[in-house]
């Protein structure tokens, strides 16, 4: 009779069966059979209502502050730089379209430093020096497409005589 030789795809789904199968037993804690029930705490309805106000006041949390968006145009090869930033506080950026439409230069006054490379879109999370939270809009405009693009650039406008 030949043998059957089992595919390595199956042996890996069986190992990880036989795993999580491991851990729901092993995690599982005894049974302890008991002659009679153990009491119970009750509380007072009192003391139940107060308790209940207190889980409710907890869950009423002030709503997170809603970040102030700055809407910002660079022009490809432009400078634009940010300031009255809070020294030492990070910056995060998140790239909307095309990651290498601006560079950002983070210097060590608090300022940053914006340069447009290429068009695209980004937005940068900053704390300003009041402690204010904002978003900066970042949008580079250029006549032409990003570098490596498929798409035609734009003619210059005519000059007329």
């Amino acid at each position: 009779m030949p043998e059957r030789k089992i595919p390595p795809r199956a042996l890996t789904v069986l190992a990880i069966l036989a795993a999580v199968a491991c851990a729901i037993f092993t995690s599982a804690p005894a049974a302890r059979s008991q002659s009679r029930p153990a009491p119970s705490a009750q509380a007072s309805p009192k003391a139940s209502a107060k308790a209940a106000h207190a889980k409710n006041e907890n869950k009423k949390e002030k709503p997170a502050k809603k970040r102030r968006i700055i809407a910002i145009s660079v022009e490809k090869g432009g400078i634009y730089t940010i300031t009255g930033l809070k020294k030492g506080a990070g910056v995060q950026t998140k790239t909307v379209s095309n990651p290498n439409a601006l560079t950002v230069e983070p210097q060590s006054s608090g300022d940053i430093v914006l340069l447009g490379t290429e068009a695209g879109h980004s937005r940068i999370d900053a704390t300003l020096a009041n402690g204010e939270q904002v978003t900066y809009d970042v949008t580079i405009s250029a006549g032409t497409p990003p570098i490596n693009s498929l798409r035609s650039g734009t003619a210059p406008k005519s000059i007329a005589p």
